[in-house]
């Protein structure tokens, strides 16, 4: 994502993000506030701009479930706003994974969660402002990431339209008519945008395939049988709190009203998901919008002490997040031997010098040792994808003796990372 962003900025060219070089043709929203933040605070903390939009868009999915909170359950109970957002902000997905992590993750799922909870305003009231309000919302999911944002979307409106009875809807020309604009923004950003050659919809669907096809009968029970139980494990500490009520029989959950709704919404958006071999938990955070609302109002039918007691569990996992976020993440991640990306990325600057740097390494570590060395030595241009045959120094992440002369090699978070010389015409 750093690097994507970085060369965005380089390039000039705020539409389409690219890697290496080459130009993917994937939404570009979530890297314009990142180049903004990196402007102002400076490119060699592009690691702390990529995390603080993250966290900008969790505080905003948490203002989203306050209000959604306060207007599903705020006639009986006055402080429900409140208790909605704590449950959001605790919800262990979005506290200890990718409601901070720099990735664009938080950001889609919060502008999906908006759409929804707007969506379900809209049609509760039949008011066109908030149905327009939605549309905006997850079209700019759309740009944040991909499609998949109208997949949640119309599940959650065909849940609200059969349970609020709002059929009549599709007669009412501004429903048909912000529906029908709302799915034409995919087409237009493919139509005027997106390079030729290249498919949004077309690299979506193939992401998706790419979960159900090579996998043996035994991927797809082991996921079949693990995936909801970390699903739920993501919304601790509330999840695990209710299941343990529930299941040593202290309370008995109806299921009515809002809750079954959130319940249908969050179970038509995990289907697909848990149905595939190969789908990762990140593909979930979209749903722990409505995840926290169905917990909001399970939890708001407990009595005074219980509901205590979820809020101490909430109250722990604040205090174990900031611990965790300062001191053992930074640990596991850097701090350790043998996991320094940035120390890695010092000595190959230093080997490399004035010499053209090109890369054959696209996993994980070497993109972070790129997007390091391209923030830090701005006078140069970024690390692009190699040309064979050009001289210079080539990242690899296998041994590829093709390439030319091994110059160093490290291992760095598990992986291995080679540096070699390739002899060749200079570049012209």
């Amino acid at each position: 994502m750093a690097l994507k962003s970085y060369e965005m900025f380089y390039r000039h060219d705020w539409l389409h993000p690219s890697i290496y070089g080459g130009v993917w043709p994937h939404s570009p929203l979530w890297h314009w506030p990142v180049i903004l933040l990196c402007e102002a605070i400076g490119w060699q903390h592009v690691d702390i701009a990529i995390r603080l939009v993250s966290v900008v868009s969790t505080w905003c999915g948490a203002c989203v479930a306050g209000w959604g909170a306060a207007w599903l359950y705020g006639e009986r109970h006055p402080n429900a706003g409140w208790l909605g957002a704590l449950v959001y902000l605790t919800t262990g997905e979005v506290a200890f994974w990718y409601g901070w992590l720099g990735y664009v993750d938080a950001m889609f799922g919060m502008f999906i969660f908006a759409a929804i909870v707007l969506l379900w305003h809209a049609m509760q009231q039949e008011h066109p402002g908030w149905f327009l309000l939605s549309v905006l919302c997850v079209s700019l999911a759309f740009m944040t990431k991909n499609i998949t944002a109208y997949y949640f979307w119309g599940v959650a409106g065909l849940v609200l339209m059969w349970r609020l009875r709002r059929w009549s809807l599709l007669w009412r020309w501004w429903f048909v008519m912000g529906g029908l604009a709302a799915l034409s923004a995919p087409a237009l950003w493919q139509w005027w945008v997106v390079p030729a050659g290249e498919n949004t919809a077309i690299t979506t669907l193939a992401d998706a395939w790419r979960n159900f096809a090579g996998f043996s009968l035994w991927d797809y029970l082991k996921h079949w049988t693990t995936f909801p139980f970390i699903f739920v494990f993501r919304a601790l500490p509330i999840s695990l709190f209710v299941a343990w009520l529930w299941l040593r029989g202290k309370e008995r959950f109806r299921l009515n009203g809002p809750v079954m709704a959130l319940a249908l919404m969050v179970l038509g958006g995990f289907l697909p998901i848990w149905l595939s071999a190969g789908g990762s938990p990140r593909y979930l955070v979209p749903l722990y919008g409505p995840v926290s609302l169905l917990l909001t109002g399970l939890v708001l039918q407990l009595g005074a002490d219980r509901l205590r007691q979820a809020v101490r569990l909430m109250a722990l996992v604040v205090a174990l997040k900031v611990p965790y976020s300062l001191a053992a993440l930074p640990w596991l991640k850097d701090w350790r031997p043998h996991h320094d990306v940035r120390q890695v990325a010092h000595e190959i600057m230093a080997t490399v010098g004035d010499e053209p740097l090109m890369t054959e390494n696209d996993v994980a570590t070497g993109l972070a040792i790129a997007a390091y060395i391209d923030v830090w030595r701005r006078d140069k241009p970024p690390i692009y994808w190699n040309r064979r045959g050009q001289r210079g120094f080539v990242l690899a992440e296998a041994e590829t003796p093709a390439l030319g002369k091994l110059v160093r090699t490290w291992v760095v978070r598990g992986s291995h990372v080679y540096l070699y010389y390739q002899p060749g015409e200079a570049r012209q």
